[in-house]
C-alpha cells in the first residue's frame, strides 16, 4: 500500500529499488552523516567518507538530519551540496529530523538540552496552538531543503524521510511520556499532510521507526500514523554494553520477526533504522559508540550480519543503518588514520566485502536511479 499522495516518478523507482534489495539476498549497509562527518576525511562535501576511505567504498545509504538546518552538523547549503554529491556517486538519502524543541529558545530553536521534553511542545505546535506557525516555518525548511536537493538531470532527488523516530521512548518530547498515541499518530499525520499535502512535496518516502525491543505487533503499532502515511517499517535498536552471550542478537532477531509479519500484512518495506555498537561503560571511561580499544565483542559487524541473515525476517530488511563517525571518541564504525588503526577494521572490511552486503553504488553515476 503506498501514501495517499502523489508520487515523483524517481521516489517510486528507489522504492523499487529498496523492495528488490529486500528480496534479495543482499542488504545495502547505511551510515549516518557518511559524506561529510568523520574522522578520516579531510573534505566534507561527500566525497569522502570514513567508510569509504577504510573500504573503498562508501555505504549505500548515506543519512543527513535536519540538525543541518540550524547549524549543528553542517549548513543547509552544504548539505544540499553533500547530498547532491552522494547522488552522483550512486548513493541513496535518508533524511532523520531530531527536531528541537519549539518551546524553548529564540526563532532560530537552538535550545535542546537539557530540558528538551519540556513546554508541553507536542501539543502546542498543532493547528490552534501557539506555536504552529513556529512549527510551519521549520517544516517550510524541510520542504525547501527536499526541492533544492536535486540530480544531474535537474529533478529532485529521492530520499527516505524518518521523523518522530523512538517515539516510545522518554527522551524526545515526541516520546510517549509526553504524548499520548492519539496525539502522537495526529501530529505524524498533520506533518506529512502538511509537507505532501499543502507544501507538495513529492519526494520523500516515510519511515516509522520506534525504538527495541519489541515482543509483539500490538505494542510496535500503538503509535502506528496508518498505511496512508508510511512506507517503511523501521526499528532502532542499539547493542548496548556488549559482551559474549548477552541475548542482543537473539532480541534482534525477535524484533525483526515481529516487523515483518506486520509488513506482510500491511504491505511495507522493513528496515534496521538504527542499530550499532555502544560500548558505555568500559575501563576508559563511557564511549557512545565503538570504544577506542578494549571492545568486548571485536568481530561485532560480522557476527550481526551473520545473525540478521540466520532469519528470514532478517533477510528481507531493505537495509540497516548504524550511527555517525563524530570524533575519534565517538563513533560507530572504526576508522583508520595515519596515526591510528581501530582494531575492528580488519571485521568492518570483511562485513563490507561479505556477498550479502550492498556498498555504493546503488545505481549508476549518471544520476538515474
Amino acid at each position: 500500500m503506498a501514501l495517499k499522495y502523489v508520487r515523483s516518478g524517481k521516489l517510486e523507482k528507489l522504492l523499487g529499488i529498496l523492495r528488490d534489495y529486500s528480496e534479495s539476498d543482499e542488504m545495502l549497509f547505511g551510515h549516518q552523516n557518511a559524506g561529510h562527518i568523520g574522522v578520516s576525511i579531510k573534505a566534507t562535501d561527500g566525497t569522502e567518507s570514513d567508510c569509504k576511505n577504510l573500504t573503498g567504498s562508501h555505504p549505500a545509504i548515506a543519512g543527513v538530519d535536519t540538525l543541518s538546518f540550524l547549524g549543528y552538523e553542517g549548513k543547509m547549503n552544504d548539505t544540499v551540496m553533500v547530498v547532491k554529491n552522494l547522488r552522483r556517486q550512486g548513493l541513496i538519502i535518508t533524511l532523520s529530523s531530531h527536531m528541537p524543541n519549539f518551546s524553548l529558545g529564540g526563532e532560530e530553536f537552538y535550545d535542546y538540552s537539557p530540558n528538551i521534553t519540556e513546554g508541553d511542545c507536542g501539543r502546542r505546535i498543532m493547528p490552534g496552538g501557539d506555536l504552529n506557525e513556529k512549527y510551519k516555518r521549520f517544516l517550510d525548511m524541510i520542504a525547501e531543503f527536499a526541492s533544492a536537493c536535486v540530480d544531474v538531470e535537474g529533478e529532485k532527488i529521492p530520499m527516505i524521510f524518518r521523523p518522530f523516530h523512538e517515539c516510545n521512548g522518554n527522551w524526545f518530547w515526541w516520546g510517549s511520556e509526553f504524548l499520548t498515541d492519539e496525539e502522537y499518530i495526529a501530529l505524524f499525520r498533520y506533518t506529512i499532510d502538511y509537507l505532501m499535502g499543502e507544501k507538495g512535496v513529492d519526494n520523500l518516502a516515510v519511515a516509522y521507526s520506534p525504538n527495541g525491543v519489541i515482543s509483539n505487533a500490538k505494542e510496535y503499532l500503538e503509535r502506528y500514523p496508518g498505511d496512508d502515511y508510511v512506507d517503511i517499517l523501521g526499528l532502532d535498536l542499539y547493542h548496548d554494553k556488549p559482551h559474549k552471550g548477552d541475548g542482543f542478537h537473539h532480541k534482534l532477531s525477535l524484533s525483526l520477526d515481529v516487523i515483518y509479519e506486520i509488513a506482510k500484512e500491511h504491505g511495507k518495506l522493513t528496515a534496521l533504522t538504527e542499530t550499532g555498537y555502544r560500548s558505555l561503560e568500559t575501563e576508559n571511561g563511557y564511549f557512545e559508540g565503538l570504544a577506542p580499544e578494549g571492545n568486548t565483542i571485536k568481530d561485532w559487524f560480522t557476527s550481526t550480519l551473520d545473525a540478521i541473515t540466520s532469519t528470514e525476517s532478517g533477510k528481507r530488511l531493505a537495509y540497516m543503518l548504524v550511527w555517525a563517525n563524530f570524533s575519534d571518541t565517538q563513533f560507530w564504525i572504526p576508522f583508520e588514520t595515519e596515526e591510528f588503526r581501530h582494531e575492528m577494521c580488519d571485521d568492518f572490511i570483511r562485513f563490507a566485502e561479505d556477498k550479502r552486503i550492498k556498498m555504493a553504488p546503488v545505481f549508476d553515476l549518471s544520476g538515474e536511479v
